[in-house]
């Protein structure tokens, strides 16, 4: 199994993701950019998202503004409730998260949303210093994670940040109940970046001050909350749960979801399937991942049933995806600070405040955690078996030998036949490097041009997975090359 230095290794190595503004010695932490690969990458991971999910959800999409008013977020509750608990050092200034300190040093369980006098006092009991240079901890104190702007040359008006991007969405409500002839159970999307000014980046992109969140927000009638289109498609579809207070991680059938009230409602039950449907096709198997129920203690303010997608890596539980039952809470509270009715009319003329199922994904996160599942690392090589639909590349095009200008010149007419598909030409190297290189960044196949292709008009295509290759004729390579890519077709079937 990969670690995550190997992930990090291979991101920096070949560009898949690295520091913001690297070449500036002041460049704060938690901002990251993504190379080539990296950003094909993550690209493919939200095309598949929208086509899996968003689409055949039949979801509609907006692009919301980064920025919003303050008036946003006093209404949101992020302004007074979206704190962290921190404790800085009185010798070097540094500043921790104090539930994770104490969790990481006493290996005991301490939440976020326990009070500063409790933290306080674990602090002071277990006799935590400074992990950097010994000092004593300040008191445990709340610090806000809004990312806060100035707006205006003239009014500068307050202005935030967004730090999920589902806001956006029920702002958006009204408009699209007046546009977009919506009928509930109704989902909006969208992806994008959102801020939250974490208090200490770490461990690359798995947890920063700007990323990327590929969101849906739920409407429905919470007296309809069993009646969902599709239903049958599921419901005998099993689900992986770690319930609440349980230690193991069990198969459950949506179906019994429902009826066990182990979930509020069948529409929760059906986009918990559809979640993990997604996460199926991205390459997870079931053993590998889990829908976590949470404590009283550890869901949001705003939710009333949560559950955290999580899978595993080197790392443990890595959490993914917040999916929340918000209730009418946002609803509500956008219209006593906007004033405006954003009650959805019925059919018959009954107007009702919709409930809200949420399923908020981590971009950054999901695109970590294919990365270290697909990562395979042997004494002599290196290889990324990511799924055909999210590696950056569709294939490699070679010519067995650079100097020789036959071959270089029929390697170049079979590039030019693939346009369309996403590939890359190399002619540097040897033939080894060559492969290496496409190994490393996930390309599934590598198409090479030899002197037996100037005789019988075709090529060797190489799988990545196995190493094995196989002969196809130049006439049918386009056709061959589809049906890998989208699994028409197994390689071994050639």
């Amino acid at each position: 199994m990969a670690t995550y230095d190997d992930v990090i290794n291979l991101a920096l190595r070949r560009s898949l993701f690295y520091p913001a503004s690297e070449i500036y010695q002041n460049s704060p932490a938690g901002f990251y950019d993504y190379g080539p690969y990296g950003a094909a990458i993550k690209r493919k991971i939200i095309d598949l998202w929208r086509k899996e999910f968003v689409q055949k959800n039949n979801f509609i999409e907006i692009d919301g503004a980064i920025s919003m008013p303050e008036s946003v977020f006093n209404a949101s509750g992020h302004l007074k409730m979206f704190n962290d608990p921190v404790t800085k050092c009185k010798k070097c200034s540094s500043v921790f998260r104090a539930d994770k300190l104490l969790t990481e040093i006493t290996k005991k369980d301490f939440k976020e949303k326990m009070s500063d006098e409790v933290l306080t006092k674990a602090l002071r009991d277990n006799k935590i210093k400074c992990p950097l240079c010994k000092g004593e901890l300040e008191d445990v104190k709340k610090s806000n994670l809004m990312v806060k702007i100035e707006v205006g040359i003239a009014g500068k008006q307050n202005c935030y940040l967004r730090p999920e991007t589902c806001q956006s969405i029920f702002t958006n409500w009204l408009r699209m109940t007046k546009t977009m002839r919506i009928k509930l159970p109704q989902g909006i999307s969208q992806v994008g970046k959102a801020f939250r000014n974490e208090i200490s980046p770490r461990q690359t992109i798995l947890r920063t001050i700007e990323f990327t969140q590929m969101e849906t927000e739920v409407f429905f009638d919470s007296n309809k909350i069993d009646e969902i289109d599709k239903w049958d498609e599921v419901k005998d579809y099993k689900i992986c749960v770690q319930l609440a207070g349980r230690d193991k991680v069990e198969m459950i059938k949506c179906e019994d979801l429902v009826k066990k009230k182990i979930v509020s409602g069948k529409i929760i039950a059906y986009y918990l399937a559809r979640t993990q449907q997604l996460y199926e096709m991205y390459g997870f198997t079931s053993e590998e991942m889990r829908f976590r129920q949470l404590d009283d203690d550890e869901r949001a303010f705003y939710s009333k049933e949560s559950w955290d997608f999580e899978v595993k890596t080197s790392l443990g539980w890595l959490e993914l995806i917040a999916n929340n039952y918000r209730t009418d809470y946002d609803i509500n509270n956008h219209m006593k600070w906007s004033k405006l009715d954003l009650r959805y009319v019925e059919a018959e003329g009954k107007k009702i405040i919709p409930h809200v199922w949420e399923i908020s994904i981590g971009t950054d996160r999901t695109l970590y955690a294919i990365l270290e599942r697909s990562l395979k690392v042997e004494k002599d090589k290196t290889i990324l078996m990511l799924p055909n639909m999210i590696s950056p590349l569709h294939a490699a095009v070679f010519p067995l030998l650079s100097n020789k200008e036959e071959l270089v010149k029929k390697s170049e007419e079979v590039y030019k036949l693939l346009e369309g598909f996403e590939v890359f030409y190399d002619k540097s190297g040897s033939i080894g490097k060559r492969y290496a290189r496409m190994d490393e960044i996930g390309c599934p196949y590598c198409i090479t041009i030899d002197f037996e292709s100037l005789e019988k008009d075709d090529v060797t295509i190489r799988d990545r997975n196995t190493g094995e290759q196989k002969r196809v004729k130049i006439s049918n390579l386009r056709d061959t090359l589809n049906n890998l890519i989208f699994g028409f077709q197994s390689f071994s079937k050639l």
